[in-house]
């Protein structure tokens, strides 16, 4: 099964993006690395591998976030079981389904996180996370895209599968 090498992948980048992404601003914004592993396998192996990568690599965020536990784990798995679905596969070409998707994506995780952050009462500036982090991090999502698309496409050709969704 895809966990096996899967849940490494998943702490690795959520580490990585927790410890060095953090400090990389670029357009003022920083790459998700943990949303665009779940969003790219949600594209490639479908509904139920990519929402539970989504679940897992939520919970490897939550670990490892100063914010309240489990806020990443309701959005990277929300925004799995959307790129998940079939109807996605109907947006035309891989690339730029995923393109689309992580861009989108991005937008749709922080919304979820924002909202539950307004939900339990913690102040937020909305309107300044939208402009200076959250737009420029679904625009790096959507461009870094590519790169996590060739990894996980290697994985792929590797795991085992349960249930085919042809590239």
């Amino acid at each position: 099964m895809s966990l096996y090498f899967g849940i490494p992948i998943l702490l690795v980048g959520a580490v990585l993006q927790s410890v060095w992404l953090n400090k990389i601003r670029l357009l003022g914004g920083r790459p998700d690395l943990v949303l665009l592993l779940v969003i790219t396998w949600a594209i490639i192996r479908g509904l139920n591998e990519g929402t539970l990568w989504g679940f897992i690599g939520g919970l490897f965020c939550d670990l490892l976030s100063g914010g309240p536990f489990g806020l990443w784990t309701i959005s990277l798995t929300l925004v799995t079981f959307v790129a998940g679905q079939s109807w996605i596969h109907g947006l035309g070409p891989t690339i730029i389904r995923l393109a689309l998707v992580s861009g989108l994506g991005t937008l749709l995780a922080h919304t979820v996180f924002l909202a539950l952050m307004v939900l339990l009462g913690y102040p937020v500036a909305v309107g300044r996370a939208y402009a200076t982090l959250i737009g420029p991090a679904a625009l790096l999502n959507l461009l870094l895209s590519p790169f996590s698309f060739r990894f996980l496409v290697w994985f792929h050709q590797r795991a085992p599968q349960r249930s085919g969704v042809n590239l």
